[in-house]
């Protein structure tokens, strides 16, 4: 069984893979765009060359290693926001890359609470680990790549990070987010912004009148009505009342799950839910 899974969208491919991360590819008649290259565990270039053939643009929504482990597969430039450019290198290392694959051997599914090895047959570790960050090249607000037909332009999005960016497919008015915003959104730890740097980014995108909004971990497209609730989350979150939450990293911020509505984790797939992570230096309850 082929390790990525690429299914053929309304003008884009979603590519998938077992832990739950999702890249985008965007066909012009000239260029391709692959946004986002996730954990890289398996043979992505390959899943890409089985789509196109064209000349590739590789895009980085943020510098998290679930969205940029993959950039060494690739020798084309990585477009990303240049305040990310450090913290993609951090999570490139070998250091980060060992973390990351003694935690897929040991993965979990998080809507069934089953663990599974989800790394590919046939794992080349040491090549994995070898890997760099790929060739990363800075991009800013208003850049604009026509692939022919197909034309991607760069909105910066900060909050989950300092550098995360957006990127508007603007003939089918779809937005690509990687993990900008959504119903958990990771908003503690160094890299990440303060609340209101990140409802500001989210209002951006509200404003941008999308016709949808494509995040890096969930399957469903996100309607823009949705937005609201996502900024009223950190609006109104309390760090005193949440939820402790048990991270991969960042656990010195002591992050804490604030959702709307009393809700808890136990929701966290039901319609409505609505949620950021904060940690302790975020604790101030926002009117």
């Amino acid at each position: 069984m082929a390790y990525y899974k690429a299914e053929k969208m309304d003008g884009y491919y979603r590519i998938g893979s077992p832990e739950g991360v999702f890249c985008y590819l965007v066909e012009g008649t000239e260029k391709a765009a692959l946004i986002d290259t996730g954990y890289g565990y398996g043979d992505l270039k390959g899943a890409v060359r089985e789509i196109t053939d064209k000349p590739l643009l590789i895009f980085d929504t943020h510098g998290h290693l679930d969205h940029t482990c993959g950039n060494g597969l690739f020798e084309e430039p990585c477009y990303i926001g240049e305040k990310d450019m450090d913290l993609c290198r951090r999570h490139t290392s070998r250091e980060m890359r060992k973390d990351s694959v003694e935690r897929a051997k040991h993965s979990i599914d998080y809507e069934t609470g089953k663990e599974f090895n989800g790394l590919p047959e046939g794992f080349d570790e040491e090549e994995f680990l070898s890997r760099g960050c790929g060739n990363l090249v800075p991009v800013k607000e208003g850049d604009t790549f026509d692939l022919g037909g197909a034309t991607l332009k760069v909105y910066e999005t900060p909050g989950h990070t300092q550098g995360g960016i957006s990127l508007l497919y603007e003939e089918k008015n779809l937005l690509f987010i990687g993990d900008a915003t959504g119903f958990f959104v990771w908003l503690f730890s160094d890299e990440t912004t303060d609340l209101d740097t990140y409802m500001a980014a989210v209002q951006k995108m509200y404003d941008l009148n999308c016709d949808g909004y494509l995040g890096g971990h969930n399957p469903l497209t996100i309607r823009r009505e949705e937005l609201p609730r996502y900024i009223q989350a950190a609006r109104k979150a309390d760090y005193d009342r949440g939820q402790p939450f048990q991270a991969f990293f960042g656990m010195e911020f002591e992050p804490r799950v604030c959702a709307l509505d009393g809700m808890t984790l136990d929701d966290m797939f039901k319609p409505g839910f609505a949620s950021v992570v904060i940690g302790k230096d975020k604790r101030k309850q926002r009117d």
